[in-house]
């Protein structure tokens, strides 16, 4: 289909239903291979015209193409998406998505849900700054549409930096999260699992049981982001503290120099508690990077639980169509393929949950180190103080003490406080439960599988 052949749009918005899931495969070249009811219904397109058309067929012109830029940087890296997007229908009509997409062995998968967050209105503000931008760079000579759809992501990237989110992973993490939450708020609660039997009952059972175990790991991923969030702001601070401290010893050291001939002992006291000061700066420049490794972890971590969840609200939305006589067995067909893709989230989250858990006792480590020099300096400084006033040089050292009094009580508690937010956090972690996940996914396949003979 040529682009003068698409939709016009009319201006007529389209609402979703909180409790409806779009699905839909296309191959590599992004053609359509399937889809459900629900897009097929509010496209407006028949099946037959989606069947071997580019998904572009719904794309609304006023979307950025920096958006559909950085979602194609992910897929084609392997890793599954996430935009909020405005689709347009055949007859000119249009509607609002969360889209997630997916890789799969033959192409990709896309299951998408009516937006319901607060941040949905803030990111159609976002777009509107980003579609002003690519405007812009299009009406610029010799400017090509890849340079305009780059020009739209660097933009879109800029405005979630100043909306407060570090990475557009983060703001993926939160938008699916927050998406997928709001919606399970919102759905209707009155499954027909409780009418279902034979393979349809067990695609239901299996996928209840592994949405119970998702939203368990949901609550403990709440616990992790918050000790993460806190480690790396007060590792953070402690690193500005550290570096004052260890800047204000090396300005103690200059002063105490100039008596050096008189208190020769103040002078090598100041020489050695400096060494702690740095040593403890080194370790916490070296934490501080680390620890924003390990909120990555964390950022990917709720991106695949949210991820597999949403995968297998789709099983059980199949699933439902058939106990409600409202869509035949053999609809099931797409089931593998989403469970496929929940295993796939389940492999990452088993290694990413593993990779936090080793590197937590060694976190922790570096945080007791820094804790211990900073106390070895408290006692230099000890020394340092009551040597000053034995030799009665105060006043040599101008106003030094009192700054180092300062900064240091500052650094001291807020090492306690790191310290203790470390353990807890350790302490927190618990083993990555994978089995129990596979387990239901083996059910719901075995339960779509045995569906194949129903009619």
């Amino acid at each position: 289909m040529r682009r003068n052949d698409f939709p016009v749009p009319t201006g007529i918005e389209q609402f979703i239903g909180s409790q409806e899931l779009f699905f839909s495969t296309t191959d590599r070249r992004g053609l359509i291979r399937s889809g459900n009811s629900t897009f097929v219904r509010t496209s407006r397109f028949s099946l037959e015209e989606l069947t071997g058309a580019p998904h572009n067929i719904v794309r609304h012109p006023d979307m950025p193409a920096g958006v559909f830029r950085l979602m194609w940087e992910r897929l084609l890296a392997g890793r599954p998406a996430g935009a909020y997007v405005l689709n347009l229908a055949k007859d000119g009509s249009h509607y609002w998505v969360f889209a997630t997409m997916t890789p799969s062995a033959e192409g990709f998968l896309s299951v998408r849900m009516a937006p319901l967050s607060e941040l949905f209105d803030e990111v159609k503000r976002l777009y509107k700054y980003v579609a002003d931008v690519e405007t812009e760079a299009a009406e610029r000579h010799g400017t090509n549409r890849r340079e305009v759809a780059a020009a739209g992501a660097g933009e879109f990237e800029r405005l979630l930096r100043d909306l407060g989110f570090r990475s557009h992973d983060d703001f993926l993490a939160e938008a699916l999260s927050r998406e997928v939450a709001a919606r399970g708020r919102l759905a209707s609660a009155g499954r027909a699992r409780s009418e279902a039997t034979g393979p349809i009952g067990e695609v239901l059972l299996g996928a209840g049981a592994l949405e119970e175990a998702l939203t368990g790991l949901v609550g403990r991923l709440e616990g992790y982001r918050e000790f993460s969030d806190r480690l790396l702001r007060s590792s953070t601070d402690m690193l500005g503290i550290a570096r004052r401290l260890d800047r204000t010893v090396a300005a103690a050291q200059a002063a105490s120099a100039t008596v050096a001939d008189t208190a020769p002992v103040l002078h090598n006291v100041a020489k050695v508690m400096a060494k702690p000061t740095r040593t403890a700066v080194e370790t916490l420049e070296r934490l501080v990077p680390r620890l924003v490794t390990l909120r990555s972890h964390v950022t990917r971590l709720r991106f695949r639980i949210a991820l597999a969840g949403l995968h297998n609200d789709m099983v059980a939305a199949f699933a439902d169509e058939v106990v409600n006589g409202a869509a035949p067995s053999t609809s099931l067909s797409e089931v593998p393929l989403l469970c496929d893709a929940v295993s796939e989230s389940v492999l990452e989250m088993s290694a990413t949950a593993r990779q936090v858990n080793l590197e937590l006792p060694e976190i922790v480590a570096e945080i007791a180190v820094a804790a211990e020099r900073l106390e070895e300096f408290r006692r230099f400084l000890g020394q340092w103080r009551i040597l000053a006033m034995r030799h009665r040089v105060e006043s040599a050292l101008g106003d030094l003490i009192q700054p180092i009094d300062e900064e240091f009580a500052e650094g001291y508690s807020g090492m306690e406080m790191l310290y203790a937010l470390g353990r807890e956090f350790e302490s927190a972690a618990a083993p990555f439960d994978a089995e129990t996940l596979n387990a239901q996914l083996a059910r719901i396949r075995a339960g779509a599988a045995g569906s194949r003979g129903l009619r």
